[in-house]
This record gives structure tokens, C-alpha cells and sequence, in this order.
């Protein structure tokens, strides 16, 4: 992290923050505001341990923050979402989502994006058309593997 903070700097963290607490009201996720668990170096992730998830808005100011939330996923038990806002030169920003499954080694799918299919908010692949699809409930995070949002219906 930088010594010191510009303005662009505190914009692009509360920009990211924003998009962290709209995944999470979108959700429906109850916060833990008091990280029992985790140690102060994990104050700024949101933490629903109800759901089993961190939300980690994420900047560059903080670089790779992988390792550091693979920590603190092995601490808490919890799968993880990166969240953070991508600044293309050309076209609008986007928020893009790293999202760690855990277990003994978690597990990573990179750029993701949020999108909400018949008003569940749902993480599909920015890039990778055949990556599996995320669904983001009070109950936690599934994967496609154990839904069918998408299967059409056999009549």
C-alpha cells in the first residue's frame, strides 16, 4: 500500500467500495461489523459470515491482494470476492470480480462481472464464455455446477 494517498487515490477506493456494498445489498448479505475472527490487517474486507463470504473491494493502490485474501479466506473459512473497478482508456468502467472458492487451496475464477438473472444477483465470465456462472445468495455463493439458471426448460 502507498505511503501516502492523492485524491485520485481515495476516489478510486471509495468508487470501489460503493460497487463492494451494492454487491452486498443487491445480495442481501448481513455484515459482520466487528471482524471476530480475522486480524485489524483485514479491516477493510466486508464480511457476511452467515453467507461464508468476504467481499474485498480492492484497488491499485493495494496490487495483488490474492495472497493476503487466501489468508484470510484459510482463516474464516469463507469464500472470497475481489471486487474491484476496471479503467479501460476507451468505453466506461466496469466492475470486474476475482472470485475464490475455498478449500485447503482456494481455487480462482478471474474477471468475473455481476449481473442479475430474474433478480438474483448472479458473476459470469467477462472473458471466458465456458467458465462456470456464480449465484450470490443470503445462503452464500453456488456455482452452475449446482444450478440450472440458465438450462432451458424440457416440456
Amino acid at each position: 500500500m502507498k505511503k501516502y494517498m492523492t485524491a485520485k487515490d481515495r476516489l478510486e477506493e471509495a468508487e470501489t467500495l460503493m460497487a463492494a456494498l451494492a454487491i452486498v445489498r443487491t445480495a442481501g448479505l448481513e455484515l459482520d461489523g466487528k471482524l471476530p475472527v480475522l486480524s485489524p490487517e483485514f479491516a477493510r474486507y466486508l464480511s457476511a459470515p452467515d453467507s461464508f463470504l468476504l467481499v474485498v473491494p480492492s484497488t491499485a493502490t493495494y496490487h495483488d491482494d490474492r495472497p493476503r485474501v487466501a489468508n484470510a479466506m484459510r482463516i474464516s473459512r469463507c469464500d472470497a470476492v475481489i471486487v474491484r473497478i476496471s479503467r479501460s482508456s476507451i468505453g466506461s468502467k466496469k466492475v470486474i470480480l476475482d472470485i475464490g472458492v475455498d478449500g485447503l487451496v482456494p481455487v480462482w475464477y478471474n474477471e468475473y462481472r455481476p449481473c442479475s438473472l430474474d433478480g438474483v444477483l448472479h458473476f459470469v465470465p467477462d472473458h471466458e464464455p465456458g467458465g462456470p456462472i456464480f449465484r450470490l445468495t443470503q445462503k452464500g455463493l453456488t456455482t452452475s455446477v449446482d444450478f440450472d439458471v440458465l438450462q432451458p426448460d424440457e416440456h
